[in-house]
């Protein structure tokens, strides 16, 4: 794994003290042992970037305290944690974010915007205001971070590169429990606020109207079947199957697990009405190769993940403003909103409409049932009829 950085940090890592017992493992340095777990997740891009970014990460404060990943102690993991939250020094770690005008409303020579600051410069040199981080990492954020460095030290100490994962040994035990159901979902308002605003959408130029029907499309077919942004993103008229009458769409989901989702009339009617708005048969014929969801060029490019992400939250983010006005709670509910709330409102919906729990299961493809049952909500809602009963007037009989 290459590692280049402006920092003035050591290129290579401290070099590694010989571990007794079997290896499975050839790497000779942190580089190349981290490499071999980066290695697995080379088929998906976006988990693929967020794990070398973490690993990078811990790697650039090792090598800056003189220490390689197999020489990494408990006290270093908590240290490594308080780190995350408030990076010091600042001006080493942090890009060093300039506001856009001078007090006196002047246009800042020094301002740039965050996202065009590259690591390497157009020349191929190392950027000199790169830097790892932003800003400190908020607690959900440190709280990613560590999960994914646990993988990568469970892994390490699987192929004998280090002793043992000093996370598992730093990590605390957790007094939170389990909630009882899955929140991060739309609820009935908010899902019809959405479609309502999407349906308002201008359709006047060609190009408004590709907007909208591909954001139709997409948020449709998002619901109705309950993939993940990524499996949405590979998705192509290949991979739609004809069997016994009914139709089917194969995914390669999580950890590369095959499946077939059902595709319910609306779903198909949802392709149906997408592909003839792009001037394409109602359905492939056979043998054609398309993504399911294109770029507006007509040319028949796939979106990626992230441009799906973003899609969902841009619509989410002007629905919300929408409504905010009279209805805050609602605007704050879709505001929040995800490709992964469209997820888990599909199977919260279609367990509220009476599918069965274990077809969602196999819906969603989870692996365990509990995961599922984070999205039964009628049991909640009849806890709490039944505590309305529970009342300061009258006295019980």
């Amino acid at each position: 794994m290459t590692l280049p950085t402006p920092l003035p940090f050591p290129v290579e890592p401290a070099r590694n003290q010989a571990l007794s017992g079997p290896r499975l493992t050839a790497a000779r340095n942190d580089h190349e042992a981290v490499a071999t777990w980066l290695a697995k997740y080379a088929d998906n891009r976006h988990t693929l970037d967020s794990y070398r970014r973490e690993a990078e990460r811990l790697m650039l404060w090792a090598t800056w305290h003189g220490k390689d990943l197999p020489g990494l102690m408990v006290e270093d993991v908590l240290a490594y944690k308080a780190f995350l939250t408030d990076p010091q020094p600042v001006d080493l770690w942090c890009l060093q974010i300039q506001p856009r005008t001078m007090p006196d409303g002047s246009p800042n020579p020094l301002w740039r915007q965050v996202r065009r600051v590259t690591r390497v410069l157009a020349d191929g040199l190392p950027n000199p205001t790169w830097r790892p981080f932003v800003s400190g990492l908020s607690a959900s954020a440190t709280k990613q971070s560590m999960t994914i460095l646990f993988g990568l030290f469970e892994h390490l100490a699987a192929i004998g590169y280090v002793h043992a994962n000093p996370l598992r040994a730093a990590a605390k035990r957790s007094r939170k429990t389990r909630r009882q159901g899955q929140e991060r979902y739309f609820d009935a308002a908010a899902w019809t606020t959405l479609k309502d605003w999407i349906e308002a959408m201008p359709k006047e130029t060609s190009r408004e109207a590709a907007h909208y029907n591909r954001t139709r499309f997409l948020f449709s077919f998002l619901y109705l079947t309950g993939l993940r942004r990524f499996e949405m993103a590979k998705a192509r008229t290949s991979d739609l199957r004809f069997k016994r009458g009914q139709w089917w769409l194969e995914v390669l989901g999580k950890g590369s697990v095959e499946g077939e989702v059902p595709l319910p009339a609306d779903a198909l009617e949802a392709i149906r009405s997408y592909r003839e708005s792009t001037g394409r048969p109602a359905l492939p014929a056979s043998g054609t190769n398309e993504p399911l969801v294109m770029d507006l060029t007509g040319a028949g490019r796939p979106l990626s993940d992230r441009a799906i992400y973003a899609i969902v939250k841009e619509v989410c983010r002007r629905a919300a403003n929408s409504v905010a006005a009279d209805r805050p709670d609602l605007a704050r509910q879709i505001d929040a909103g995800s490709t992964h709330w469209l997820r888990h409102t599909s199977a919260s919906h279609q367990i509220d409409r009476g599918v069965d729990p274990f077809i969602v299961q196999r819906n969603l493809r989870h692996a365990s049932f509990s995961t599922t049952e984070g999205y039964i909500h009628k049991d909640r809602d009849q806890q709490h009829q039944e505590t309305e009963k529970h009342t300061l007037t009258g006295a019980p009989s």
